[in-house]
């Protein structure tokens, strides 16, 4: 079962731009799906949109404005929980969904 915030490496295409996904969903929803978080080299850093966090050592944004859903069939284990990141997420698709 995955959980909402967990980090794992992306089973995509891209990967030196793209090198993680996180789950934004509620571990509550059984079919959630993930989104990319952007190798920082690849991103221009648009503060509270697009949050920096470092996941595995490496430095990378969320992008709210680019999500994807790739199916958790394709995962493995995660690699760490962003959990304590929460607000931070939930402020940037706000941010994106609302312009607040």
């Amino acid at each position: 079962m995955t959980r909402q915030f967990d980090v794992y490496r992306t089973p995509l295409r891209g990967k030196e731009q793209r090198p993680f996904v996180v789950v934004l969903q509620s571990h509550r929803n059984a079919n959630a799906r993930l989104r990319p978080l952007v190798a920082e080299n690849f991103i221009v850093d648009a503060g509270r949109l697009i949050p920096a966090f470092t996941v595995d050592g490496q430095r990378c944004h969320l992008d709210p404005t680019d999500l994807a859903a790739i199916p958790t069939r394709l995962l493995r284990s995660p690699i760490t929980n962003l959990e304590v990141e929460r607000d931070r997420f939930i402020a940037a698709i706000d941010l994106v969904f609302t312009g607040i």
